[in-house]
């Protein structure tokens, strides 16, 4: 009787149907075969097991026959090759069997009898040698495959086992290593069906010969989404490879159905997804080549400049400025002229976060959204449109290219504010008098140089002239319907910035991010475009670190909120699972230079924290590289479903990965081997860690040779 007892009967495992696994050959051999190890090679017996190790006693002739026994590779055990169930086991270390003491007895003595002459073993009769061969193997149990009927079935742990009991041990031949390493164990709940696509081949050992027996590895692409991703190596270890994989994988769903369109951003920080470059040949902007489609429904780039290999790349800037505003209130043509003034503002107020100086604090933290106003609030519309003409002005004072059209400031100051300040002691505050009133000939046209001088003028009157305003104040309260001071809050704020020539230098450095011929806020744009199923892809290659940072988490926002509002609506109108085409997956090259610090006070408040936590529900899957898995939430790191690690020389890192999923039994290794592309790969498929080598991302373009 067979030493292990699997029960069979109901089970929350899911069953996986021999005609949809995607080795439908093996399965078929298996199904048609009663011997199903019988293309494996044997190479020894169980020497002891219980629920979580065995011990294997091997031969050596039987691992040479065998090809080699690698660390990390995968044995199974049954009683006999007819078994429809196997153990399976991984090889973590050697042994020590209880001949072991005699045995390094009798090698010190084949050494001292040779004395170097000759190797020790060739001194031993055949009798000897054949007892010394015999060696133990110590592997980690990861649970019983079944065979039964049309199904395959995996279970993570073994129910019972025996002292005694005779167990053999087999190495997997290629076909029975596929049916390993492609089950199935779970899936993302989603509706689609898609089949598994190849991303590599089983790899045990960097040494291994190259007849060695291996396995094509296969990706579900449906595992990444609404799930966390990790791709975590060194530099130069093949991380952005693994990633520009899994992105050409995501992206080919739509061969198989035209609806299986899935939206992905990428934030591409040394520009090798939307460039061509010497590692790749042609940059993944260019996988819509590779299936004969037209660009403009497939794929988008943005940049802060045109390159030669992408000459038709969005240039992500922002008219800082906006719109100029209409002369007669109406919501959404104000709401519309300043959208943009207000995603720029956002970057602004970015920049002068750590500003300690009360003339720039003050400016920073001036709230210049859209008031909610009617038609008959005209004086209210008036002190709106001072607040955004003073902030546009200094956005000039800063060095912002101007906009292409001309301010204005007809009836924004009164004769009564313009005379009392003309009258007030100090030089700014006369000149800024006469510019407004010789403006008024023209219809209140002016220059941005002339409201400079005006600003400064109305700052000096209003915040540090005081008893001038405040005379003038008087009479205009005392005058006024609504009983409100000329100059409010909001204004007197934003007018500080001009206590100092260097107030808007403070913030001038966002002027890379500037155009004034913009049109709309890309990063609108950018949901639009996920929303529909392109690949996106941001090029962060140049410009200001800080400043790249701002407008990646500022896009990040405008997703985590779009995808939020569709949870919301789909909850709302009971609609369900809206289907694979509203799936999001976000890629973050240098995980560490994005997301919060592990330790950091705010760090849950963060849209990328937000977005790897509550992700799931809004159909947003994560996938983030780093070198540094210390800096990664233990939060995020807890609910990653799907895993990529490549080479780790810091023994600190190694220690945070240790104690997740089955990668304990790795960790020597993956600190060792520096091998590009050699990873240890564990996706919610899967219900054990495969040692694998990606395959090398390369885009095969028809009617064109690669770089």
């Amino acid at each position: 009787m067979f030493g292990i007892i699997v029960y069979l009967g109901q089970s929350r495992i899911p069953t996986v149907s021999i005609m949809n696994q995607p080795t439908s050959n093996v399965l078929n051999y298996i199904l048609g075969s009663v011997d199903l190890l019988g293309s494996c090679d044997k190479v020894g017996t169980v020497f002891s097991i219980d629920y979580n190790r065995a011990v294997i006693a091997i031969y050596d002739h039987d691992r040479e026959y065998a090809g080699g026994l690698p660390k990390g590779g995968f044995l199974v055990a049954a009683r006999n090759e007819s078994e429809q169930r196997f153990i399976l086991l991984r090889i973590i270390g050697g042994a020590r069997l209880p001949n072991s003491v005699s045995n390094d007895e009798t090698r010190y003595q084949g050494v001292e009898s040779t004395a170097n002459e000759q190797h020790w073993s060739e001194a031993l009769d055949p009798w000897t040698r054949d007892r010394l061969s015999i060696h133990g193997i110590d592997c980690r149990v990861l649970g019983t495959f079944v065979v039964s009927g049309q199904s395959v079935k995996f279970f993570e742990d073994i129910d019972n086992y025996y002292a005694v009991d005779a167990l053999q041990v087999w190495k997997p031949s290629e076909d029975v290593l596929n049916l390993v390493v492609n089950h199935s164990h779970r899936n993302n709940p989603l509706s689609a069906q898609i089949d598994k696509t190849p991303v590599g081949r089983t790899r045990f050992a960097a040494s291994e010969p190259d007849d060695a027996a291996s396995a094509t590895v296969k990706l579900d692409p449906i595992d990444l989404l609404q799930r966390r991703t990790v791709y975590l190596g060194m530099s130069r270890s093949g991380k952005s490879n693994a990633m520009k994989v899994a992105a050409d994988r995501v992206y080919r769903l739509r061969q198989s159905n035209p609806n299986w369109r899935i939206g992905q951003l990428i934030f591409d920080p040394n520009g090798e997804y939307a460039q061509d470059n010497e590692q790749d040949g042609f940059g993944l902007h260019r996988i819509h080549n590779s299936i004969e489609r037209e660009r403009s429904g497939e794929v988008e780039t943005y940049g802060l400049f045109k390159t030669e290999s992408d000459p038709d790349r969005t240039i992500m800037k922002l008219n800082f400025y906006g719109e100029q505003l209409p002369n007669q209130w109406n919501q959404p043509d104000v709401e519309r002229a300043v959208e943009q003034l207000l995603a720029g503002r956002d970057i602004v107020v970015d920049t002068l976060a750590g500003e300690t100086v009360r003339y720039t604090s003050a400016f920073r933290d001036v709230d210049l959204s859209v008031p909610n106003l009617t038609t008959s609030k005209h004086g209210e519309f008036v002190r709106f449109k001072r607040v955004i003409l003073a902030y546009q002005t200094a956005l000039a004072a800063a060095g912002l290219e101007v906009p292409i059209w001309r301010p204005n400031i007809s009836g924004l100051f009164g004769k009564s504010f313009v005379a009392a300040m003309n009258e007030s002691s100090g030089d700014y505050q006369t000149s800024a008098a006469r510019i407004i009133a010789d403006c008024r000939g023209s219809g209140g046209a002016i220059t941005w140089e002339q409201l400079l001088i005006v600003f400064t003028g109305v700052n000096q009157f209003i915040n540090h002239d005081t008893n001038a305003y405040q005379s003038f104040n008087s009479n205009y309260v005392r005058e006024s319907t609504t009983g409100a001071s000329w100059a409010d809050p909001k204004l007197r704020n934003i007018l500080k910035i001009f206590d100092s020539q260097n107030g808007p230098r403070t913030f001038q450095r966002v002027q890379e991010q500037h155009d004034p011929t913009s049109a709309h806020d890309f990063a609108e744009d950018v949901v639009t475009q996920l929303r529909h199923g392109k690949l996106v892809i941001v090029d962060q290659s140049t410009g200001d670190p800080e400043m790249n940072r701002k407008a990646a988490e500022r896009i990040m926002w405008k997703v985590f909120r779009a995808q939020q509002d569709a949870f919301r609506s789909s909850v709302t109108a009971d609609s369900g699972d809206a289907g694979i085409e509203s799936h999001i997956l976000v890629y973050i090259e240098e995980a560490h230079n994005l997301l919060p610090k592990a330790n950091s006070s705010d760090n849950l408040r963060t849209v990328w924290a937000r977005a790897a936590k509550e992700g799931s529900k809004m159909n947003l899957g994560m996938i983030l590289a780093t070198q540094a898995p210390s800096s990664i939430m233990p939060e995020i790191l807890s609910e990653t479903d799907n895993w990529i690690i490549a080479y780790l020389n810091s023994r600190n890192e190694r220690n945070v990965i240790s104690g997740y999923m089955d990668f304990e039994d790795f960790i020597d290794q993956i600190g060792q081997v520096s091998e590009p592309g050699f990873v240890r790969m564990r996706t919610l498929s899967h219900a054990f860690t495969i040692p694998v080598q990606i395959d090398r991302f390369n885009l095969e373009i028809p009617g064109t040779v690669s770089n």
